[in-house]
């Protein structure tokens, strides 16, 4: 077959094919912290990104750019009203969790005895609960695109004088039975080409940007800027480092509420009850509603600006799956995530690759190590 760009179908033998091996190869592959009941739902994700870059199985043989995620879900024959619902509920009960934390219940990372996200290490935590909502409403605002344009005209520069830019965008519910008759390319201009207002109203008008109340809604992420964006490894080991001088339990909990949204807005692009902007903004908005002294808006944008991925020396973001995957071949034999955590405590770290990219640790950790002296030289 080659290697060329094909038009996706889920009822398409040759696409089945494709992703029922890749699907098979990356649980393979993955070695995840995670409850197996929920390993279709997370990495159909993962396969809906091999086919879209001609990555893992379908390297070599086809790239499917325009796959959605309800291709593969379908195409590998599993339910798709199921896999939506899971990763709903999963999404439910973090909001659950929240309301509970916001009334100071529980001091876990649990509910009704089981693991937020379904991550199994998150059972062993006892938390801050003031500074884990911290944590995830930062989370939930690192990703608008209004908050990366503020920070952009707060710091103006990096962190080695040069003139700071940060990439971003939108997401937004389209109706997808009207998508489904635009050419095939326009779903990819919108990811890779940038949208102005204009654009957006003329979306509206034509009825593809909808409502949550339209069953036909999906969710389509729409790129304002171009660039660099951020990095969510980063993010979290800024979160801690942000609260570091209170205590280590408010610097880990902020760390771990940032990482449990960061999973928020992985399975939000494919749930039951999409919502415009997507959950962990969702999440981020109504806790600063719910609790206007949370976090400041120099907190929000500070964070922004040290999570940059153009702000210093190279780092990467790691999916929500790899940052759950247990890495094989480090010492001690940890989920990714994990080896963060002990950086964020020590400031040591074990040799491995992190990320698509696979940027060693040595190099990662080296540009993090950087920001994190940049900022306490600015907030002693």
């Amino acid at each position: 077959m080659g290697n060329g760009i094909y038009i996706s179908s889920p009822d398409s033998p040759f696409f089945k094919h494709l992703v029922k091996a890749d699907l098979a190869k990356t649980k393979e592959d993955s070695k995840l912290a995670l409850d197996e009941s929920l390993h279709d739902a997370l990495l159909v994700q993962s396969v809906l990104g091999h086919a879209q870059n001609g990555h893992k199985i379908f390297y070599r043989e086809a790239k499917f750019p325009f796959a959605t995620i309800a291709d593969i879900i379908t195409a590998a024959d599993l339910d798709l009203t199921k896999i939506k619902n899971t990763r709903q509920q999963h999404i439910d009960e973090v909001f659950e969790w929240i309301e509970l934390a916001k009334k100071d219940q529980t001091d876990r990372l649990i509910i009704r005895d089981k693991p937020l996200l379904g991550i199994e290490f998150l059972r062993g935590y006892r938390i801050d609960t003031e500074h884990a909502l911290k944590g995830m409403a930062l989370a939930g605002l690192m990703d608008n695109y209004q908050w990366r344009k503020k920070t952009t005209a707060k710091f103006v520069t990096t962190i080695h004088g040069r003139d700071l830019h940060i990439g971003g965008g939108e997401t937004y519910l389209v109706d997808a039975e009207k998508l489904k008759q635009q050419y095939p390319f326009f779903v990819q201009d919108l990811a890779s080409e940038e949208a102005d207002d204009n654009k957006i109203d003329e979306l509206r008008a034509k009825g593809l940007i909808t409502t949550d109340d339209n069953p036909n809604a999906e969710v389509i992420y729409v790129r304002r800027e171009k660039g660099l964006g951020t990095s969510d490894d980063t993010a979290f080991i800024m979160m801690g480092e942000m609260y570091k001088k209170k205590s280590w339990l408010k610097a880990l909990s902020a760390f771990m509420g940032g990482f449990i949204v960061d999973g928020v807005d992985t399975y939000d692009k494919c749930t039951s009850r999409p919502v415009q902007g997507g959950y962990d903004e969702k999440i981020g908005l109504e806790l600063r509603s719910a609790i206007p002294s949370l976090v400041t808006d120099d907190e929000v944008m500070t964070l922004i600006y040290y999570s940059a991925k153009s702000n210093g020396a190279k780092v990467v973001s790691s999916s929500h799956k790899r940052l759950i995957q247990i890495i094989t071949d480090a010492d001690p034999k940890l989920p990714a995530l994990l080896h963060h955590h002990k950086f964020l405590d020590t400031e040591r770290f074990a040799p491995f690759k992190i990320g698509f990219e696979r940027l060693r640790s040595a190099d990662f950790y080296a540009a993090v190590k950087e920001k994190m002296r940049h900022y306490r030289q600015h907030h002693p």
